[in-house]
């Protein structure tokens, strides 16, 4: 939801056609965005139509903008006016964008009517401070980050949040999607509202070494009820290469999650093992994340929580994975392992 994309020249409106109202606006409330639009037409107007609400680079008159559709609410031809409100997937980054309304022919995308907002937008969202960095070695890479905020209000407590180092074929900031190869990540915990991490330094196992030449990010990304979603980030301007002949690196487990304000001590990998043990349970450290939302009871979205938090040195440990609480717990225990 939050790649980039260019919105397009609009279509020549035609008699009868449904058109925004003066009357229409957006408001956030966490990770949903109330939608309003009064729409207007002069004759019946048959199709499907969608309100979208766009983060521009510059304010829309026509001509192509590069953008990220922010959120979007299916509309009925015979509609008079649309208040709805939908998951909001804003931009990474901390960067200003010109906020734009469209309404859009639900058939092929193309834009029937757009209005501009006056004020741009500044998303509050956890973000990268200072400058980060890394350092690749034949199995193991090294990050540091001069520090990690939130600056939502002080009764915000962030999802839980992951650190992770990707190979792209661009810039993060170009597509605004991962569509490569994850190099390393580590798991950070929740941040209260303006409260934040200072001069965090990771040595981390090398996920994987891709043959060819990369682009290379450090993403900062989020827990939601849509899953991790990319909060900010950093490109670096080097790019890196490994040799075809390179041999892959095996798939190793994220760290342990990271203490704030400290170095923390680089964690082992979990030994690979078979998805059950422990006498048929399902191990916690090596299952995969299909193999986790079989269990009876667990949530497809807490199995991927639990993937990405691990390694456990106990089952009791998934308490501070987001979603697990103390009777959910105490349900699984007859079916999760070590």
């Amino acid at each position: 939801m939050q790649t980039r994309q260019t919105l397009q020249t609009p279509t020549s409106l035609t008699p009868g056609a449904l058109r925004l109202g003066p009357d229409h606006g957006y408001a956030f409330d966490g990770d949903q965005v109330r939608l309003n639009a009064e729409l207007l037409s002069d004759a019946p107007a048959a199709g499907n139509w969608a309100l979208q609400l766009w983060a521009c680079d510059a304010p829309f008159d026509g001509q192509p903008v590069r953008g990220t559709k922010v959120a979007e609410v299916a509309v009925g031809a015979d509609e008079a006016r649309v208040s709805a409100s939908v998951p909001a997937f804003p931009p990474a980054g901390h960067a200003r964008h010109a906020m734009v309304l469209v309404l859009a022919d639900g058939s092929d995308g193309s834009i029937r009517d757009f209005a501009n907002f006056p004020q741009p937008e500044c998303f509050a969202q956890p973000r990268i401070q200072g400058t980060a960095g890394f350092t690749l070695g034949d199995s193991q890479v090294h990050i540091t980050v001069d520090g990690i905020d939130n600056p939502r209000a002080a009764d915000n407590l962030s999802g839980s949040l992951v650190a992770e180092l990707w190979a792209l074929p661009a810039p993060f900031g170009e597509r605004g999607n991962t569509d490569g190869v994850q190099l390393a990540g580590v798991f950070l915990g929740s941040l209260a509202g303006q409260h934040g991490w200072q001069h965090l330094a990771f040595e981390l196992p090398l996920a994987a070494r891709p043959a060819g030449t990369w682009h290379v990010a450090l993403l900062l990304r989020e827990w939601t009820a849509a899953g991790y979603v990319t909060r900010d980030f950093t490109d670096f301007p080097l790019p890196v290469s490994w040799a075809a002949e390179a041999a892959p690196v095996a798939e190793v487990e994220p760290a342990a999650p990271a203490t704030p304000a400290r170095k923390p001590a680089a964690k082992k990998a979990a030994p690979k093992a078979a998805a059950k043990a422990e006498a048929g349970k399902v191990s916690i450290n090596t299952a995969s994340e299909a193999e986790l939302a079989a269990v009876k009871g667990l949530p497809k979205a807490v199995a991927a929580a639990i993937v990405a938090a691990r390694p456990f040195k106990q089952v009791d440990d998934l308490l501070a994975v987001k979603g697990v609480g103390a009777k959910l717990l105490d349900k699984l225990k007859g079916s999760l392992g070590l």
